[in-house]
């Protein structure tokens, strides 16, 4: 009977979920600070970058948020939940789509989803970028406590509406604000926009968003050269197309 039974176990992760972390409640919780905020937004970079372009078979996650990242005693980030995780076949060109295609949590979920209904690596990148949006600003994907009580959007629609008005500044949690890091977040914040830009095709790739936060944090200890990851360039097709559904 075991046998028909799969198990994924994962060590214990004393400092929970990235989302709790960013988000606490009560009295005396302990605020992050951004050199840690920062670690934690690169080193889980490097882990989608390597699902994307060093796996084999490459893997797209489909269900990142800040919820999906755990954080051991050292606050290193963990990937889990890959339960909507899905193959990226180079060879294969053929859409792989479903009617019952399931998608991410609520304000993590790219725009093109609900008219395509396909996964694509572009769509992590979105997914992604809200994250990195979390880390900034510290604010809900699906609730803006600093915005306007007319405000009914969104965090990216936020975070859009400020960029317009050329009030991107304001979206920085005061926290984190000067305390000489101010030129380091901002480069952070205009990652994160770049990664949740509506059309799918003028957002970077997991690479480049993994290179871009490694240069922002290049004074620090995160990295060295050896983490500087190998990105397979083998393609006989679009890159976007997703063929197999994985079973965790």
């Amino acid at each position: 009977m075991t046998k028909k039974y799969k198990f994924l176990v994962y060590k214990h992760m004393p400092k929970g979920t990235l989302h709790d972390n960013i988000h606490i409640t009560g009295d005396g919780a302990t605020v992050m600070d951004w050199p840690l905020r920062l670690k934690i937004g690169i080193r889980a970079a490097k882990g989608f970058t390597w699902l994307h372009h060093s796996c084999n078979p490459r893997i797209i996650h489909q269900n990142i948020s800040s919820n999906c990242i755990l954080l051991d005693s050292d606050y290193e980030p963990k990937i889990s939940d890959f339960g909507l995780a899905r193959l990226m076949n180079p060879i294969d060109t053929h859409l792989s789509t479903s009617v019952n295609v399931e998608f991410g949590d609520l304000g993590y979920i790219a725009p093109e989803y609900a008219r395509t209904l396909v996964a694509t690596p572009k769509g992590d990148v979105y997914s992604f970028g809200v994250v990195l949006l979390e880390l900034v600003t510290s604010e809900k994907p699906t609730f803006v406590a600093k915005a306007p009580e007319s405000f009914n959007g969104n965090l990216v629609e936020w975070i859009s509406q400020l960029s317009t008005a050329s009030k991107l500044h304001d979206a920085i949690d005061t926290s984190l604000s000067g305390k000489g890091f101010d030129s380091e977040i901002f480069q952070f914040l205009k990652v994160a926009c770049s990664c949740v830009l509506p059309g799918h095709k003028e957002r970077p790739t997991m690479f480049e968003v993994y290179q871009l936060l490694r240069a922002i944090g290049q004074r620090y200890d995160f990295t060295t050269e050896d983490d500087v990851l190998m990105v397979n360039e083998t393609r006989t097709g679009d890159e976007d197309q997703v063929v197999e559904l994985i079973i965790a």
